[in-house]
């Protein structure tokens, strides 16, 4: 029985570093190299969102303004200024999926960013504040949804690249990791106080929120496997709980809450030989109740 217990410990170690192959090794390798080479921060990276974005340069600074289309068809318009310091301070951070998702939900601009959304203007019935929580979150998934999706390769030259908050909000752009750390900062924070987690697909991530703390005109949205979050995807318009019909291979919330590992297996078999890559997600995945 302990053999049995000690290998199904060691398999899990291994399967959830699978999943994160790239996080712990090559991306956060590909970040330093850039933060190296890089001696301004302002990427080059056009702002060519689905609903108009611009960026302002200021004298210490940007000044964004995103406008967007909620999923319920309300219009939001909200300017936001972000110190090129903090901007410059982020894009030297070297992350992978762990650390990013936890700089995410930790980020000063992500807490602003709600709070400006609070305070934004968006057309319709609701004119008085404060708006009623459905309606933010809604602003905040279709805040998300306006940004501009781009491959890592596209939008800045490496195979693999975490993108803080602050980077995502000035590049105007990221990919699937990007816009879910992006709503998972946002969601994280007082204005929601929401209990988060990044969800594992093959080759994608989107975003998972606990069940209970949706607002009640979601109480019926379906769960992911493990029961307890409910996805939110955050490059396509999905219904709150729906997203592309692949296996949930991971959901990382307060530690590792689900995990298939046959599917992982299946998924990434070719990235079994060198186990020693994902120590740092396999002691997470240790520390997990069995």
């Amino acid at each position: 029985m302990k053999r049995r217990e000690l290998f199904d410990k060691a398999l899990d170690r291994v399967a959830l570093g699978v999943v994160f192959f790239s996080v712990v090794e090559l991306s956060d390798l590909w970040s330093a190299a850039l933060s190296l080479s890089a001696s301004e921060p302002t990427r080059p990276t056009p702002i060519n969102a689905r609903d108009p974005t611009t960026r302002e340069r200021t004298a210490d600074g940007y000044v964004m303004t995103y406008e967007w289309t909620d999923p319920s068809g309300r219009e939001w318009h909200l300017e936001f200024p972000i110190e090129r310091s903090a901007y410059r301070e982020a894009a030297d951070e070297a992350h992978g999926y762990l650390s990013g998702f936890k700089a995410a939900k930790a980020s000063a601009h992500a807490e602003r960013l709600t709070e400006a959304l609070a305070n934004a203007s968006a057309t319709g019935k609701y004119t008085r504040r404060p708006l009623p929580e459905s309606v933010l979150l809604d602003g905040a998934i279709g805040l998300v949804h306006s940004l501009e999706y781009a491959t890592d390769a596209e939008s800045i030259g490496a195979p693999d690249y975490i993108r803080t908050v602050e980077e995502t909000l000035v590049d105007g752009c990221g990919d699937c990791e990007d816009l879910t750390y992006l709503l998972v900062g946002m969601l994280s924070q007082p204005a929601f106080g929401y209990r988060t987690a990044m969800v594992i697909l093959p080759g994608h991530m989107l975003a998972g929120v606990h069940r209970d703390d949706l607002p009640a005109a979601y109480a019926d949205a379906p769960t992911l496997p493990g029961g307890t979050h409910v996805a939110i995807e955050c490059t396509t318009s999905r219904p709150i709980g729906e997203f592309k019909d692949e296996p949930v291979l991971a959901v990382y919330g307060d530690g590792v809450e689900y995990i298939d590992r046959s599917a992982i297996t299946d998924t990434g078999e070719e990235f079994l030989q060198d186990p020693t890559q994902f120590q740092t997600i396999a002691d997470a995945s240790a520390k997990r109740p069995q």
